[in-house]
């Protein structure tokens, strides 16, 4: 019996070196692996969300205006049902004094919108424990994997998810510099894109509340309901303070229905909701602010942080670290960014911060 016990503890201590060494050599890293190289309780805020939580919120901007600093846990179309075991993986490490939660995920169908990929992004990052593997098994059950399905592939199933290396064992041909050094394009987190498209307005009427009283609107699907009460629930029981935030961007106008009645329930349970797309002091400017219709370019993320950081700074009891030399990466990482800002677009981002602050 002791070499039976023995032998199932040698297999998995096996199958975690592996996994570990898939995700240092194999795996590109992103927002959310870049979390795990910050020390333990080193974070003042949580951000969590999808892809406009990176392009939007300049965390080395915020940490030098204010001293505050962010983790950026966030992938693309990051499933909303994850949020929930993201800030359990941050509850382990660090102890933030404030999440913020991106809600705009809550509007896309699970069956219609998330794919493997999206999945991947969060729990292949993810160091191996108990959580990653209720994560899994969280996004997976609600899943319609039947042939009939757009984003059925021959194949899926939760073996393949839970140790990934049996689906990359064969990456090593494409190995490049961001499997050991990561991406230089990220700023503890933040994604810096300096082009521009000019894009049509969002209509003004598309986020009027008595639009949810109008026939034949979108309805809060029933999925992505449940996953925001299971979230709020959490919320209440661990007793986290938490911000929701929906960001600037263009919207369908279901979409926009859907995340007004989603707004309406964040607040019956006592959370403050800032919807980027209806505040009077705050607009975007759809001819030089964004790099594509759904994310803030470096000038439009500028807007962003400065307007959002204020806010944190003035609402919540948060740090300032500027000077500590446990901090000294954050003043690091913001030199390079303005040091990468000039060789990109040949102008000094102080005098971008100005026109922008002023």
């Amino acid at each position: 019996m002791k070499k039976v016990i023995k032998s199932i503890i040698f297999l998995l201590i096996l199958c975690i070196f592996f996994y570990n060494i898939i995700n240092i050599f194999w795996l590109e890293k992103n927002s959310i692996s870049y979390f795990y190289e910050e020390p333990k309780n080193s974070l003042d805020i949580a951000y969590i969300g999808s892809s406009t939580v990176f392009c939007h919120f300049n965390s080395v901007l915020a940490y030098d205006l204010y001293g505050f600093t962010t983790g950026i846990l966030a992938s693309p179309a990051q499933p909303f049902i994850l949020t929930k075991y993201v800030m359990d993986e941050c509850e382990k490490y660090q102890k933030p004094k404030l999440y913020i939660i991106d809600i705009y995920q809550l509007a896309s169908e699970l069956n219609k919108y998330y794919e493997e990929v999206n999945l991947r992004d969060v729990t292949d990052a993810m160091k191996f424990s108990r959580n990653r593997t209720n994560a899994i098994k969280a996004f997976l059950e609600p899943l319609d994997l039947g042939e009939n399905n757009p984003n059925y592939k021959s194949g899926d199933n939760y073996i393949n998810y839970e140790f990934s290396f049996l689906l990359y064992h064969n990456m090593w041909k494409h190995l490049s510099n961001k499997n050991f050094v990561g991406s230089l394009d990220l700023y503890k987190g933040f994604l810096c894109s300096e082009e521009t498209v000019q894009i049509n307005p969002q209509k003004e009427y598309y986020w009027k509340e008595d639009l949810v009283k109008l026939p034949n609107v979108v309805e809060f699907p029933k999925e992505n309901k449940e996953f925001l009460d299971d979230l709020l629930n959490y919320i209440h029981e661990k007793n986290l303070n938490v911000l929701f935030v929906v960001p600037p961007r263009l919207y369908s106008e279901g979409r926009n229905i859907t995340l007004n009645q989603a707004i309406k329930i964040i607040k019956e349970n006592g959370f403050e909701v800032i919807n980027f797309n209806t505040l009077e002091d705050f607009d975007v400017d759809y001819s030089k602010e964004l790099f594509n219709g759904s994310h803030l370019n470096v000038y439009g993320a500028t807007k962003y942080t400065l307007y959002l950081s204020k806010y944190l700074k003035e609402h919540y009891d948060l740090p300032n670290h500027k000077g500590d030399e446990a901090y000294a990466s954050w003043e690091n990482e913001y030199v390079r960014f303005k040091n990468d800002f000039k060789v990109l677009t040949k102008k000094d981002f102080n005098k971008v911060l100005n026109k922008y602050s002023n």
